[in-house]
């Protein structure tokens, strides 16, 4: 069983690169490209959030026609970049959200003797994670499920620290979400959001981020660390559950990408 989890497309309406320097497009475009030529198919791919760079229609109409390409099947949850409502739109098919916790994008899947377990942590307007007590008392319940089943729980913040300056905003109930995840040591916890490939261990689990498509966070670990990114080569995870356990891969599309970089988030070059 493969699951491959992209993170953080970053596309704009029309093209236009993310933050005016990353052309996020044809990153997706290679990457549905090298996905589709794997000689390992994966089972399922999930994107863990932040399609949109700006929640535009016309940027999930972008992300629409290069996942059609895709044999796999396909699952979308949102990051703080993205509007639930377009979305849905465009991309409802891939993100089959149980509608007992509208307005929230939460589902699960069975792949399998694996679990798939989505998490809507975002809250319009704001660029940290929350888990909302609706979503809470849900994924409590949805976990209790099959607790003997390893479990993939996908959402896009991470709620652990990872010392990278600016990143590291409050996760509203992260106690909660810290008790939930004591209770079922069955998951791992997979993220996007932090645009840095990490693994840790939190609250008795592993706990991971997944490297973005496109715009690297620098390793900077100041109190100002978190705010300038590089450009190179598209990333992505491979989860695969072999012998009753789960390893994760780190890997990278292949081809010649010119390096560039840093640039600042908070500052980005004109356009």
């Amino acid at each position: 069983m493969l699951v491959v989890q992209l993170s953080d497309l970053h596309i704009r309406a029309g093209k236009a690169p993310a933050f005016n320097v990353a052309d996020s497009a044809t990153a997706l475009e290679q990457a549905v490209d090298h996905l589709e030529r794997l000689k390992q198919r994966p089972d399922c791919i999930v994107i863990s959030g932040d399609l949109a760079e700006h929640g535009d229609p016309d940027a999930y109409a972008i992300v629409a026609l290069a996942l059609a390409r895709l044999s796999a099947p396909v699952l979308v949850l949102p990051g703080n970049h993205d509007n639930r409502a377009s979305l849905l739109a465009a991309l409802g098919a891939y993100c089959p959200a149980d509608p007992s916790l509208a307005p929230y994008l939460c589902y699960t899947r069975e792949e399998g003797s694996l679990r798939l377990v989505v998490v809507d942590g975002i809250r319009p307007g704001s660029h940290a994670g929350h888990l909302d007590e609706p979503v809470a008392y849900w994924l409590e319940k949805k976990l209790a499920v099959r607790r003997d089943a390893p479990t993939l729980l996908f959402t896009h913040h991470p709620p652990f620290l990872s010392a990278l300056g600016v990143m590291d905003e409050p996760y509203e109930n992260a106690k909660v979400f810290a008790r939930i995840l004591r209770d079922n040591p069955q998951v791992r916890l997979c993220c996007g959001h932090l645009h840095r490939s990490m693994v840790t261990v939190w609250s008795g689990v592993t706990a991971l981020t997944a490297p973005p498509l496109v715009m690297d966070i620098e390793p900077d670990f100041s109190s100002e660390g978190g705010d300038t990114f590089t450009i190179h080569a598209p990333s992505y995870l491979i989860h695969h559950l072999y012998a009753g356990q789960v390893n994760t891969h780190f890997c990278r599309v292949p081809g010649d990408y010119p390096f560039a970089g840093p640039y600042s988030f908070s500052n980005p070059p004109k356009w």
